[in-house]
């Protein structure tokens, strides 16, 4: 696979950053059409160029939340591992909670940004938010995440 870097092989330093031009190769990021900006120190940006395919049904013009609470997974995921100390292998999501805000329309360019809140050695709390081109909110989430240690 390309993209991220074996964990088993991966250098241990706090505050690993994750290099926007290896993780936008992950397959789940391709996939979705997400786009690493910046990831680290607990900090990330991705930008996703919403397409056609990514409406909700009935004939909307607007973004299917689905797509909205997957890139909220990708982009807070991605704020966690840039967070990952010495001795984590590896993280899943506990849980999500997506507040939509405002309605995002296709053909646009959205920007999640997500940031760690707490963390303590298993678990991770953070936050974020999606904005449109107009700099607007247009839906927020927490979460928590688990790390898994050797």
């Amino acid at each position: 696979m390309t993209g991220w870097r074996s964990m088993d092989n991966r250098e241990e330093l706090p505050g690993f950053t994750v290099p926007p031009s290896e993780a936008n190769g992950y397959p789940f990021f391709s996939w979705a059409g997400l786009r690493i900006v910046e990831a680290k120190g607990g900090k990330s940006t991705v930008e996703l160029d919403v397409a056609h395919h990514h409406r909700g049904g009935g004939g909307t013009d607007a973004v299917n939340g689905g797509i909205m609470a997957y890139m909220f997974d990708g982009l807070l995921g991605v704020a966690v591992r840039s967070a990952w100390t010495p001795g984590v292998i590896g993280q899943v999501t506990i849980t999500l909670n997506i507040q939509y805000l405002k309605m995002v329309k296709a053909n646009k360019i959205v920007t999640g940004h997500g940031r760690v809140t707490r963390q303590g050695a298993t678990t991770v709390f953070v936050e974020g938010e999606i904005l449109d081109e107009a700099g607007t909110i247009c839906a927020t989430c927490t979460g928590i995440y688990k790390l898994f240690r050797r």
